[in-house]
C-alpha cells in the first residue's frame, strides 16, 4: 500500500482514521455516526464541494500582464509566475499543488458519502439515493476539470491510451496510483451522471446542489470537449428546457449616473444568480485590490473583441487599473463584485460552474458546424440582447455556416471570460479546420515565452512532490 497518497495529494488529516469519525461533522447539534442526516448535512456544507481549478485562466490568451512595473511587483515566488509563463514545473518537491488538493478533497468527500450513505441508518432509501447522487455528479464535475488541466486533451483515436488523471473512485487506496486514460476518466464522469440522474430534482433548489440540469449542463460540456457536436447540443437543449433565464445587464448599470455605486450596482451573488445551473468556486479568485500585484489582466486580442461602447460587459466585468481601481499599473482586468445584504462585500468571484450562457453557446456552435447558420445566429443574439445597452443593435448575421462559427466562438470568448473555458476551448480547438488554436507569445521580466499550438504545456505539469511519493503517476512530456 502507497501510505504516502492520500497525505501527499489530498492532504487531509483524517484520510486514515475511521471515516466513520470523519462523517461526524457537528454542523446541527449532536449528530450520531453512521445516521443518513449526518450525510445530509455533509452535502449540506457547500465548503465540502464548491471549489474547482482556476489557474488555467491565467495561463489562457485571455491574460496578458504587460506592464513592467507590475511584472516586476510579483514576487518570485508566487505561482502565477510559472503558471503564466507556462513553466514545465510549477510546484517543486517541497510544495504542494494547493489548487489540485482542494479539488482532489472534494472528490475524497464524495467518495466518503458515495461509498456509505446506502449502509447509513435511519434514513430513507429514497434519501439515500438522492444524497449518494449529488456525491456523484460533484465528483464528476471534479474529474471534468482535473482531466482538461493535469490530462492530454481529448482524442478519439488515442483517449484509450493518452494519459489523464489519477482516478480514485473509493475512499481507501491500496497499491500504485497511476494515471488512467483519458478514456477511462471520461467513462467515469458519465457513468457518475447517468447513475446519479433519476434520483435527482430536475432543478436544484439552490444552485450549489446538483440536479437534472446540471447532469445535462456537465454532460454538453463534456461532450463539447469532445468534439461529439451531436451530443453537445442535444444535452444543452435539455438543459435549456429545464432552466433558461439570463440576467439583463441593464438592471446592473446606469450610463447616466455620475455616482459610481449607482453606475454599476452590485451584482447578484452566486446563490441569487439566475443563470448559474451549478455552482462552482474558484480555489483562487484573483481579486484585485489596491495591495495587488497578480490578477487577471485581460489581453488586448480579447478586449478588441467587445464593443466598447455598446457592449456592457466591457463596462461592467472589466475595469480599469488606474482609472477604476486606482492602481498605478495599465491595463484592464477582469472584475466581479457580489455582496450580501447591506453591503457587505462577499468576494465570491467569478462562477466556473455550468450556466445558461455557457448552454446557449454551445448549442449555437453545435448549429453552426451542422451548417445552420439562421438557428446559430438567433441563439447568439438572444444572448446578446441582454448584454447590450438597451436600445442599440447588439445584432449578429452570418452569411455562411463558417462565419457563423467564427461569431459564436468570439462570442463564447468575451461572454465566459475568467469562467475556466478559454485554456479549454485552445485546447479543443488545436486543429479546428476553420479556426485553429493560434501561437501565443509573452514577454516577462524581459523573456520571450512562446505556446504552440497542441504543446505539451497545454496539459498542466503534476507537482515534483507527487511525482517524488509516487513515481508511477509520471509526468506527461
Amino acid at each position: 500500500m502507497n501510505k504516502k497518497i492520500f497525505s501527499v495529494i489530498i492532504g487531509l488529516s483524517c484520510c486514515f482514521s475511521a471515516c466513520s469519525d470523519w462523517v461526524d461533522v457537528k454542523t446541527k447539534g449532536s449528530l450520531v455516526p453512521e445516521e443518513t442526516e449526518n450525510y445530509r448535512y455533509l452535502m449540506n456544507n457547500t465548503e465540502n464541494f464548491r471549489w474547482t481549478l482556476s489557474y488555467h485562466d491565467v495561463a489562457s490568451d485571455d491574460i496578458d500582464i504587460s506592464d513592467p512595473a507590475q511584472q516586476e511587483a510579483i514576487y518570485e515566488t508566487n505561482k502565477f509566475i510559472p503558471v503564466y509563463t507556462w513553466a514545465d514545473e510549477i510546484y517543486s518537491q517541497s510544495e504542494n499543488d494547493t489548487e489540485m488538493n482542494k479539488v482532489y478533497q472534494v472528490i475524497y468527500n464524495c467518495n466518503v458519502v458515495i461509498d456509505e450513505v446506502m449502509d447509513s441508518k435511519n434514513g430513507t432509501n429514497e434519501e439515500k439515493l438522492e444524497i449518494r447522487a449529488e456525491a456523484l455528479v460533484h465528483r464528476a464535475e471534479a474529474y471534468l476539470t482535473l482531466v482538461n488541466v493535469y490530462g492530454v486533451p481529448y482524442n478519439a483515436a488515442t483517449a484509450s491510451t493518452d494519459q489523464g488523471v489519477p482516478l480514485l473512485t473509493t475512499p481507501r487506496v491500496e497499491g500504485a496510483l497511476p494515471r488512467a486514460s483519458v478514456e477511462k476518466v471520461y467513462e467515469q464522469i458519465f457513468k457518475d451522471l447517468d447513475d446519479a440522474f433519476e434520483y435527482l430534482p430536475d432543478v436544484a433548489e439552490f444552485n450549489f446542489y446538483p440536479g437534472k440540469c446540471a447532469i445535462y449542463a456537465l454532460r454538453a460540456r463534456a461532450y463539447l470537449l469532445m468534439g461529439n457536436y451531436t451530443e453537445a447540443k442535444k444535452n444543452a437543449q435539455e438543459a435549456l428546457k429545464l432552466k433558461s433565464t439570463l440576467e439583463n445587464l441593464n438592471d446592473y448599470v446606469d450610463l447616466a449616473s455620475t455616482e459610481e455605486s449607482v453606475r454599476r450596482k452590485n451584482y447578484v451573488e452566486t446563490l441569487k444568480d439566475k443563470e448559474v445551473i451549478f455552482a462552482k468556486m474558484p480555489v483562487t479568485t484573483f481579486s484585485m485590490a489596491s495591495y495587488s500585484t497578480a490578477g487577471l489582466v485581460l489581453s488586448d486580442d480579447l478586449l478588441n473583441t467587445f464593443d466598447q461602447e455598446k457592449d456592457l460587459r466591457y463596462f461592467y466585468f472589466t475595469r480599469s487599473m488606474i482609472d477604476d481601481l486606482g492602481m498605478t499599473y495599465s491595463g484592464r482586468v477582469y472584475f466581479k463584485d457580489n455582496y450580501y445584504p447591506y453591503d457587505w462585500k462577499k468576494n465570491e468571484g467569478r462562477n466556473m460552474g455550468p450556466c445558461v450562457p455557457e448552454m446557449m453557446l454551445i448549442e449555437a456552435e453545435c448549429w453552426a458546424r451542422e451548417g445552420s447558420t439562421t438557428e446559430s445566429m438567433n441563439i447568439v443574439n438572444k444572448l446578446r440582447e441582454y448584454r447590450y445597452v438597451a436600445g442599440e443593435d447588439y445584432s449578429l448575421s452570418a452569411a455562411t455556416a463558417k462565419e457563423a462559427l467564427g461569431n459564436v466562438l468570439q462570442e463564447r470568448r468575451r461572454e465566459l471570460t475568467c469562467h475556466g473555458l478559454r485554456w479549454m476551448d485552445q485546447r479543443r480547438l488545436a486543429n479546428d479546420p476553420d479556426f485553429p488554436t493560434q501561437t501565443v507569445t509573452r514577454v516577462f521580466k524581459g523573456t520571450t515565452y512562446t505556446l504552440e499550438p497542441g504543446a505539451v504545456r497545454y496539459t498542466f505539469p503534476m507537482g515534483e512532490k507527487y511525482l517524488e511519493e509516487n513515481p508511477e503517476i509520471g509526468q506527461i512530456k
